[in-house]
């Protein structure tokens, strides 16, 4: 694998993930900080969900929420803040 991506748990509560990007640093930060970026690549097609909403407001403070629908009427829901 050209790019690996490691996860490592911290703690109960912090979980890290490094992955190496071919693209610029300003690209990167967009593609996740930006919803309709993040849309675009953050569920893979091959693991079955869909992406149904996307706030970021990356800021001190500022909140996140991606909401997935999981198939047969079932959503699923994760989020944050900065």
């Amino acid at each position: 694998m050209k790019n690996p991506t490691t996860v490592e748990r911290k703690s109960e509560r912090e979980v890290v993930t490094t992955r190496t990007f071919n693209a610029s640093a300003r690209v990167v930060f967009e593609a996740w900080t930006k919803p309709e970026r993040l849309k675009q690549w953050w569920v893979p097609k091959s693991c079955g969900l869909t992406l149904l909403s996307c706030e970021i407001e990356a800021r001190a403070g500022g909140k996140y929420r991606l909401e997935y629908d999981l198939g047969d009427s079932k959503t699923m829901a994760f989020f944050g803040s900065y």
